[in-house]
């Protein structure tokens, strides 16, 4: 009891010391890269075989695109195709020019459905194979699967939608 009084007393006494703590902005993830070695194949995958819609396609540099492709309505949170380069941009000194070796390596992007089994139900229709099918464990239910450059996804939700009323 003593000992959570006195984190409760030093928390307090740490928030008041800091201003920044208590004027810290708010973050939000807007969006991650998955290299791609061709834009078009990857579009059609993310959007044909995955269910995402396009956001945003626009076109910028020497055959360069900015794509962006998210879960429906949910334009703010998404994943951006992004091609891997072979030449330095004038304009990017800074930027990498070879992602190649990117490709596939990706870590586990996590996916949050309402229904696990459905969502993975669905992407075995539309062709994708499951790497593991829908299992429940102790913190989730998940599913997983790859994209067609390899990278992992892992679906975690209910492994079951809860019926309404129930």
């Amino acid at each position: 009891m003593h000992a959570l009084r006195l984190s409760t007393v030093g928390l307090a006494i740490a928030a008041a010391v800091s201003p920044v703590a208590a004027q810290a902005p708010t973050v939000r993830l807007q969006s991650f890269s998955v290299i791609v070695p061709d834009y078009e194949e990857a579009k059609a995958w993310y959007t044909q075989k995955l269910g995402f819609v396009v956001v945003r396609d626009q076109a910028f540099g020497t055959d360069e695109r900015f794509i962006l492709v998210a879960a429906p309505g949910q334009p703010e949170t998404g994943i951006v195709l992004q091609k891997s380069r072979i030449n330095r941009r004038p304009d990017e000194p800074t930027m990498p020019t070879d992602y190649t070796d990117r490709v596939g390596k990706t870590v586990n992007i996590v996916l949050l459905t309402s229904d696990v089994t459905a969502f993975a139900d669905g992407l075995v229709r539309r062709g994708v194979t499951l790497d593991a099918p829908p299992k429940q464990y102790p913190w989730s239910a998940q599913a997983t699967f790859r994209d067609l450059y390899g990278n992992t996804f892992v679906v975690v939700g209910p492994l079951t939608a809860k019926k309404p009323g129930a």
